[in-house]
């Protein structure tokens, strides 16, 4: 079921358009009794091997500011869907729908069996043991009056000199998921997302950037940097400008390197593990420079997510993916641990309702202690929008400008050079990472440091003479 409104208004809205405990007219708490009623049933007519029904109810709203109008356009909305899983020793059934009412869960079931086809499922992961019992509670209630006050913070405050903002979206997303077997186990979450988007154009073109608020932490916290990082990129994109001095090593700071650093991540994937034999059975050896490690970790305190168990009900604890350039392991949904014979480690994630898929929550690229720069080489600090960042598997592809570097001092702003960077091979030439850890929810929540490599620049395009 779905349930959405817009409106437009030029102040703030107010908490009561949230709606209330329910999700999309049905009861979390209701939900979940019937659930285990229809599964019950299903295993007393139908004894299959194994059974269950994930549901996934959400709010979203998102808020537009006008671009100088002094309006913001708000949407809302409410979904609440559910997938069955059925298997038997032959055959199984997977089927998504959404649900308008408790007594569509029976029915799911039942058309699940009905279009089973011929296979072995893969066995469901054992769920760990619960210390307490879980509340039933639903998604957390939208803030729209809170989303206004940050949007205007932002306006007010964060808008870089020189710069145009040509959009700005700040966005709420509340869910909550829940996995209910016929063996009688359940487990739920909510998460909390609140994300805000700025699209900035400069003289040399647009910059993205964005940021997510945690809970905790104080607008000033979050607006803050994302403030020094436009006013960074805008002075970099507007001004004469020389070519790059190619044979220069090359420094990426954190806005530029985001895209990089998505791109290992996508390697670290289990599936792209299991489609990569090469890169399978390298677990155990160091495939990197000492100074790059990567971890995923759940609770690290500036991310972009806080996520205690994954949609397969495992918990997330921390994984280290990568340590002193030592490939330990994969990001493990049930099915891609068991095609590589590896334990599953709480990364599997129903994107759309379709079947658990590895992905991370906060993965990152631990800083260094210290940050050790060349005498003089190539800073590229923003990174100017492209349609895609990886239009091949394992390349990434951008476009970045900066400044010349020599002695400490910025002598020369560099125009704007198109890179082809393959992943792999691109960070086993890594040289160095910076202290300045920084989060990206542009690049899939992907968290880094500056980097720090050697030339890479000798087959790049443009960087031409530009004023």
């Amino acid at each position: 079921m779905c349930r959405r409104r817009q409106w437009m208004r030029g102040g703030s809205g107010s908490e009561e358009d949230s709606g209330v405990a329910a999700c999309a007219g049905l009861q979390p708490r209701d939900l979940l009794t019937s659930a285990s009623e229809a599964l019950a049933a299903f295993k007393r007519h139908h004894a299959p091997a194994q059974a269950e029904l994930f549901l996934a109810a959400e709010r979203r709203l998102s808020l537009e500011d006008g671009a100088g109008t002094g309006r913001s356009i708000v949407n809302q909305g409410e979904t609440l869907e559910a997938m069955a899983r059925v298997s038997w020793d032959a055959r199984q059934g997977l089927l998504t729908a959404p649900v308008g009412d408790a007594g569509a869960l029976s029915l799911l079931l039942e058309r699940a069996a009905r279009q089973a086809t011929p296979g072995r499922a893969s066995p469901l992961p054992a769920l760990p043991v619960q210390s307490e019992p879980q509340r039933a509670s639903g998604p957390p209630l939208l803030q729209p009056e809170r989303a206004a006050r940050r949007m205007k913070h932002f306006i007010d405050a964060a808008v870089p000199q020189g710069g145009v903002v040509q959009a700005a979206l700040l966005t709420q997303v509340s869910t909550w998921r829940a996995l209910v077997r016929a063996s009688g186990e359940r487990r739920a979450r909510t998460e909390w997302r609140e994300e805000l988007f700025v699209r900035c154009e400069t003289p040399r073109g647009a910059v993205v950037d964005a940021v997510a608020f945690p809970e905790t932490a104080e607008d000033d916290a979050v607006i803050t940097p994302l403030r020094r990082r436009l006013a960074e990129a805008v002075e970099a994109l507007t001004g004469p400008a020389q070519p790059l001095d190619c044979e220069l090593p090359l420094v990426l700071r954190p806005a530029v390197a985001a895209p990089l650093a998505a791109g290992l991540i996508w390697l670290l994937r289990g599936d792209v593990a299991a489609a990569t034999p090469a890169l399978a059975r390298a677990v155990g050896r160091k495939l990197f420079p000492s100074v790059l490690s990567v971890v995923d970790d759940s609770n690290h305190p500036t991310a972009t997510r806080r996520v205690s168990m994954d949609d397969e009900g495992l918990s997330t604890d921390a994984l280290r993916l990568v340590e002193a350039g030592v490939l330990r392991g994969f990001l493990h949904a049930s099915d891609t641990a068991s095609r590589l014979g590896a334990p599953p480690n709480g990364r599997g994630f129903r994107i759309a309702l379709s079947p658990p898929s590895p992905e991370a929550v906060n993965p990152f690229l631990v800083p260094g202690a210290s940050a050790v720069l060349p005498a003089h080489y190539t800073e590229l600090v923003a990174r100017v929008e492209t349609f895609t960042t990886m239009p091949r598997p394992g390349t990434v592809t951008l476009v970045a400008g900066g400044w010349e570097v020599r002695d400490g001092r910025r002598v020369r702003r560099v125009a704007p050079v198109e890179l082809e960077l393959p992943v792999l091979e691109t960070f086993r030439a890594l040289r160095g990472v910076g202290t300045d850890l920084t989060f990206f929810p542009t690049a899939e929540g992907c968290g880094t440091p500056t980097l720090v490599f050697p030339p890479l620049l000798s087959g790049a395009r443009g960087g031409q003479a530009a004023r």
